[in-house]
């Protein structure tokens, strides 16, 4: 499998609705939370937008080089002396043990100790890990932990080093599983330099900068934003500051998106422990994972590791309540199909990836009560589709082919629920997205038929329908 991900982006249209978003009321701050980045060579993110009536998705799929632990390291715990027989001997040591405290500070929900590790008299370093702290504790974090890399002196400080740190984190064993093997079903992680140096006797963090090596996921929301939290049965929203009056109008239409994506988790295999939703206003929307600068882009979907996926919404763009809902829902639809998915060609199945998150998104509405009808009509009418996997438009396309591309994927999703059933369907998107299967190989297991017997009748369905 290449190294290199393979990444797509397809302009689409949509035509505005009219209704209107439920009334704004104030929620009440809930704690906050802070985590860590991870290195790629590539940036993977499932975006869609809009831009009067322009929407873009891209996907694509991260690979991440793996680790392997140093031969040996077992014989070597069993044979040392116990930690607490002596005090770590060098500077490096001694503030190694410090983050480890802090680490498990924040795991115990003590922020007080989490507090400690850092030198009071910095006192807007002191904020920025109070912030860190609350925001991972109100994103539900069950793992945390320093990995400590190189230690270099600091200049005109004896006592002082500088570690550069991968902070792993993980929010629940669904998204980070016991045996997890591979580097990309580890935990994600995030790269700092962390400096610390002696003071009152012991060693706190006196700075903290940023990676020499920093990952395309950074800033994540919650390193350098105060969010505030709303918390439903199946989501956590979290908001930036300012946007937090969004968040009990945005909460009811995300628990109902949630009983949705949940429906299509179960038969996909692939169930939800919660999921993170993330309200962004136009400063954290060019800023978090990296920043969307493109002025369509309105709904995020950001894998953190195999099974671990942020959705970020553009909260100026949700301006009716099925913009809202519909966005919402179809990035929850790409958490539920792409949870467990490692694959370096996905942008070969975009019309898949994107056929079925829009499938998702506008359930109980069908393909032919979405936006992008006339769109479809309009692709038919000007070439009779040969394949019910539609050609890809080129980047000097109009944007109505880009609209109409994301329809006929939606159609063809529809054509293959009604003809199979939705539990044939789910069949085969996981074999496909996330086993990596042909489609005539998926078909046939799913289906029963060779693929070239599915892809002709739906031809002849979607023609029918979208007439």
């Amino acid at each position: 499998m290449p190294d290199e991900p393979d990444v797509s982006a397809l302009p689409t249209q949509r035509t505005p609705d009219h209704d209107a978003l439920p009334p704004v009321v104030e929620a009440q701050p809930e704690p906050v939370v802070v985590v860590e980045r991870a290195r790629s060579r590539g940036r993977v993110r499932i975006v869609l937008g809009v831009v009067a009536a322009l929407a873009v998705l891209l996907v694509g799929v991260m690979v991440f080089k793996p680790g392997a632990a140093p031969k040996g390291a077992a014989v070597a715990a069993t044979s040392a002396a116990p930690a607490s027989s002596a005090p770590p001997a060098t500077p490096y040591d001694r503030a190694v043990a410090v983050l480890q405290e802090q680490a498990a500070a924040l795991l115990r929900g003590d922020e007080a100790a989490w507090l400690a590790a850092v030198d009071p008299a910095k006192v807007a370093l002191v904020a920025k890990y109070r912030t860190t702290f609350r925001n991972l504790r109100g994103l539900g974090i069950t793992r945390f932990e320093y990995q400590a890399g190189l230690g270099k002196p600091v200049k005109g400080d004896a006592t002082a080093v500088a570690i550069a740190v991968d902070d792993a984190y993980c929010f629940g064993d669904d998204m980070c599983p016991a045996d997890a093997v591979t580097a990309w079903a580890k935990p994600p992680h995030i790269a700092q330099t962390i400096t610390l140096h002696a003071a009152g006797g012991k060693y706190v963090i006196s700075a903290l900068g940023a990676s020499t090596e920093p990952d395309f996921h950074q800033p994540t929301p919650w390193e350098d934003t105060e969010l505030v939290f709303a918390r439903g049965k199946r989501v956590v929203l979290a908001a930036a500051k300012g946007q937090e009056k969004y968040l009990r109008a945005v909460l009811p239409v995300a628990e109902q998106s949630a009983a949705v994506a949940d429906r299509y988790a179960a038969l996909n295999g692939t169930p939800q422990r919660a999921y993170r939703i993330f309200l962004a206003g136009e400063k954290q929307w060019k800023s978090w994972y990296g920043g969307e600068a493109d002025e369509w882009a309105i709904g995020l979907a950001m894998p953190l590791n195999r099974r671990g996926i942020d959705v970020i919404a553009r909260m100026s763009e949700m301006d009716d309540a099925i913009i809202l809902r519909t966005t919402v829902q179809h990035e929850l639809g790409h958490v539920v199909t792409l949870t467990g998915a490692f694959r370096a060609d996905a942008a070969d199945d975009t019309w898949l990836s994107e056929g079925i998150a829009e499938y998702v998104g506008w359930q109980p509405r069908g393909a032919a009560q979405s936006f992008r009808r006339s769109s479809v009509r309009w692709q038919l009418d000007r070439k009779a589709p040969k394949s019910m996997v539609p050609a890809q438009p080129g980047p000097k396309a109009p944007a109505r082919a880009g609209d109409a591309f994301y329809g006929l994927s939606h159609w063809a999703a529809d054509c293959m629920a009604k003809k199979y059933g939705e539990p044939k369907l789910f069949t085969f998107v996981r074999l496909v997205l996330t086993e990596d299967n042909s489609y005539d190989q998926a078909s046939r297991d799913a289906y029963g038929v060779p693929f070239a017997t599915v892809d002709k009748a739906c031809v002849s369905w979607i023609r029918q329908q979208a007439s």
